[in-house]
């Protein structure tokens, strides 16, 4: 496939593509979404992102109700990721970013409400998502999320400092914090409440379900910055590991390319094996244990059909 003038080879994945029939239901119910708590207008080309159309490939077997909720979450997560990459000097002001994200942080962990006239559209936005998972989750898992959400502003504030000091990140420190800046987490996090796949304690720290959850986030994360590394050469934006793999090893662009394609094939190769390994425990155990390993290799695929089908966020529809 080719991108501008930029060769991208085709990616390995096993997986079967499936995707949800509530797909178009749940577009139409986010645009109404997006529209009630105004940021249509603050996400770079929402209607052409088709993001329903992602979520509904991440979830295949969801309900709607709980489709719409993640959707309007992941939604959300885009419009914070694209303040974070503004290049406008006071949205990378770091004061700036610490102030919306202590915002953030008050409605999750203190239930501080905002209003589109008192915090905004996206406290607004927040505050009203985070009503609707409440209602439908345990406090074990509403604690999971906010640790989560915590772990992405650590991450984000990692990349604000690096931006503001002009800073190229080493792979290491990329390959380490770039998952968490794309919510890799968090997607996988959100299984349990759309597919309401449920795991103990115990069973999600078993160490092969960490490594499955930890390569689908790298996955996710290696696939996005192949796909967007056009967008972000245009706009000097270094935290791509393509950009960061040419810098480190000193590569032409070609074969820092190569050598990220490198990287997600054999890591998707691992995810096989371990996919195809599960551990056994007992027989309700182990279907949930699918469950959650399928949802993960359908984050893996979905993630790759909806960039290379669905969206016209990265310029890649028809380029497969």
């Amino acid at each position: 496939m080719y991108y501008s003038s930029i060769s991208i080879p085709e990616l390995y994945c096993p997986f079967n593509s499936q995707i949800s029939p509530y797909a178009g239901a749940v577009e139409s119910h986010t645009s109404k979404w997006v529209e009630e708590f105004r940021i249509r207008d603050d996400i770079k080309g929402y209607t052409e992102s088709r993001f329903a159309y992602m979520t509904s490939r991440f979830y295949p077997t969801a309900e709607y109700s709980r489709l719409c909720l993640a959707n309007d979450l992941l939604v959300l997560l885009f419009l914070l990721d694209d303040v974070f990459d503004n290049k406008n000097e006071e949205t990378q002001n770091p004061e700036t970013l610490k102030k919306l994200l202590y915002s953030c942080l008050e409605i999750l962990k203190n239930d501080r409400s905002y209003t589109l006239e008192s915090g905004g559209n996206i406290l607004a936005a927040l505050t009203d998502v985070w009503k609707r998972m409440k209602d439908c989750t345990s406090i074990q898992y509403q604690e999971k999320f906010v640790q989560d959400m915590l772990k992405l502003f650590s991450a984000v504030d990692w990349q604000n400092k690096n931006v503001n000091a002009a800073k190229i990140p080493s792979i290491a420190d990329y390959i380490e914090s770039r998952p968490l800046i794309g919510g890799a987490h968090i997607a996988a996090t959100l299984i349990e409440l759309t597919e309401q796949v449920h795991l103990p304690a115990n069973i999600i720290s078993h160490k092969k379900i960490i490594n499955l959850t930890m390569l689908c986030g790298h996955l996710g994360c290696w696939a996005n910055d192949l796909y967007s590394l056009n967008k972000e050469m245009e706009h000097g934006d270094m935290h791509n590991l393509v950009l960061v793999m040419q810098e480190e090893k000193n590569l032409n662009i070609e074969n820092a390319i190569n050598e990220t394609v490198r990287l997600h094939n054999q890591e998707m190769i691992q995810f096989e094996r371990i996919f195809h390994s599960l551990p056994s425990f007992n027989d309700e155990i182990d279907e949930e244990v699918y469950k959650y390993a399928f949802c993960l290799a359908m984050i893996v695929r979905g993630n790759i059909d909806w960039s290379l089908q669905d969206t016209s966020r990265y310029g890649m529809v028809g380029q497969a």
